[in-house]
């Protein structure tokens, strides 16, 4: 089977992406309920999971992760530090200890032919982290919540076919907005979201100067539903690729609240 991503819900009010690579499937984030998520399975032709893997515990990235662990029998992967606040807070339910699995930033640990690799990214959560999946010369990264674009961030993108890249804000929007100014600060911190500019810029030093058959796929996510809008975001970014030159192979934004169309990689 061909390499497949896609996107169940991505924003403020709930996360949830797909990924199927090397015979294995994967979930990203469980933020969304457990019927909308078997809906988004369905209709992506999931026929069985092969894991969860979680970036960090905030609720809109979880809600739904006990439920569909439990009722799927899908082993969830998170931090060690994630997995201690969600035992000391109770967020999953009983969670069987067949299905938990431990994963630490910079190390790479294999699920049949995929290989995976946990990175840490600045967020203010217990250990957040992004992901790379990568199995027969193919390799998605997954990189939101991030207050920063670190070097760490930039490496770890390198050479992705599919990139799911935060952008979450615009700046002025968020000054402007309805927000308390304790939020405002926290969003545009450097432990907070990257903003529509600060993703162009991303995409802009990693992407700059491939030849087309090594340029990317790329869906923009976790758009704010306050502080934002999907064309507003994919201007942006376009613009500061056109500045600097740089091209991708496709720029799409990832839907809110249904599942988006998957990318499927020849």
């Amino acid at each position: 089977m061909n390499t497949r991503f896609g996107t169940i819900a991505s924003g403020s009010s709930g996360n949830c992406a797909y990924a199927g690579l090397g015979g294995e499937h994967f979930l990203i984030d469980a933020g969304i309920s457990g019927k909308k998520i078997a809906l988004g399975l369905t209709r992506f032709a999931v026929p069985q999971l092969s894991g969860i893997l979680v970036t960090h515990e905030h609720s809109d990235h979880v809600r739904g992760l006990g439920i569909v662990a439990r009722r799927f029998k899908v082993p969830v992967y998170a931090t060690p530090l994630t997995w201690r606040y969600f035992t000391r807070h109770g967020i999953l339910g009983p969670m069987p200890e067949e299905l938990v699995r431990h994963v630490e930033p910079g190390l790479t640990f294999s699920v049949g032919s995929v290989t995976i690799t946990a990175f840490d990214i600045s967020h203010d959560a217990a250990q957040p982290v992004g992901y790379t999946l990568q199995s027969g010369g193919d390799k998605i990264a997954v990189a939101t919540d991030l207050g920063e674009a670190t070097e760490t961030v930039r490496t770890h993108l390198t050479d992705a076919k599919i990139m799911y890249i935060e952008s979450n804000h615009d700046i002025e929007m968020v000054k402007k907005g309805k927000y308390h100014a304790s939020l405002k600060a926290r969003v545009l911190s450097n432990r907070g979201h990257l903003s529509n500019a600060a993703a162009g810029l991303l995409l802009s030093e990693v992407c700059g100067g491939l030849a087309p058959g090594k340029r990317p796929h790329v869906l923009l996510a976790h758009l704010s539903e306050e502080n934002n809008r999907p064309m507003l975001a994919y201007d942006t970014v376009l613009r500061v690729l056109d500045g600097y030159e740089v091209k991708v192979k496709q720029l799409a934004v990832a839907e809110r609240n249904e599942p988006g169309e998957l990318i499927v990689l020849g």
